[in-house]
């Protein structure tokens, strides 16, 4: 464009008498390349005012869901989530997150819940777990090797959801599965619903393939204060089971939240006895 501009500025007319000289010819090609450097400067100036939107207005595809409000939230509060390394489709962010999450409803949808199993994630200085959220495996693969070959994702994902409780202790947390979608018999504290921790190293784990496996992070709305169960070392529940006169029945809203207020206070009870 700067180009275009010098050689009009040698090219086109300076004064009156240069006017009179110039022929039909030279007039159009002068009328030719004044009009090219109109255009030229229209679109750059169009060009810039369409970069400066772009970066300025509000865009529908930018809105954050859930898990960008997780980890932006988390890393405000400089959280450093420093280990061992971490295989690359496993790190801790948006695209990896939507991978596994997809496989998870996936082979759920295929399989049903037979193949999924509900994560619990543990300080081994405490005897809270929480729940932080659910995997999935095909049926060549085993839950612990599903666990083991997700582990940095799931344990990274329980300190960002639980910073105060699991946090402190990141790249030592426990984790643990239970049956798949128990966690209403897991409230009623019911003995058949058994806890088995998983570990980090399972041989075999690194050679399962991503798509093999799924994971699906819990997620709290509305100031949730998160599920959580008192266990033994073991996995066994500490309290006797709770009775319901609607274990075959879906309880009620009222019914989930007198649940809930007895097991917050078992937790609470408990911490005083710490």
């Amino acid at each position: 464009e700067g180009k275009l501009m010098s050689k009009l500025n040698s090219s086109t007319i300076s004064s009156p008498s240069s006017c009179i000289h110039m022929n039909h010819t030279t007039m159009t090609s002068a009328s030719l390349l004044l009009l090219m450097a109109c255009l030229l400067q229209s679109a750059h100036s169009f060009s810039t005012t369409f970069h400066v939107l772009g970066r300025t207005a509000p865009s529908s595809l930018s809105v954050k869901n859930k898990w960008d409000m997780l980890i932006d939230e988390d890393e405000d509060e400089d959280l450093q989530f420093d280990g061992p390394p971490v295989p690359r489709d496993m790190k801790y962010n948006m695209f990896n997150i939507d991978r596994q999450r997809t496989n998870f409803e996936s082979i759920k949808a295929v399989a049903g819940k037979d193949l999924t199993n509900d994560v619990y994630a543990r300080n081994p200085e405490t005897d809270t777990f929480w729940f932080i959220g659910k995997v999935a495996h095909v049926s060549d693969v085993s839950v612990e090797k599903a666990v083991a070959r997700q582990w940095a994702m799931v344990e990274e994902h329980s300190a960002r959801l639980r910073p105060a409780e699991l946090y402190p202790k990141w790249g030592s947390l426990q984790l643990w599965v239970a049956p798949g979608d128990s966690e209403l018999d897991v409230a009623y504290c019911k003995p058949e619903i058994k806890f088995v921790q998983m570990f980090r190293d399972v041989g075999g784990a690194s050679e399962v393939r991503n798509i093999e496996v799924g994971f699906q992070g819990e997620l709290y709305e509305n100031d949730e204060e998160g599920f959580r169960t008192i266990r033994t070392n073991d996995g066994e529940p500490v309290k006797s089971e709770i009775q319901s006169s609607a274990d075959r029945r879906q309880p009620t809203d009222a019914e989930l939240d007198d649940m809930m207020e007895v097991l917050n206070s078992q937790v609470l009870t408990n911490d005083d006895n710490e």
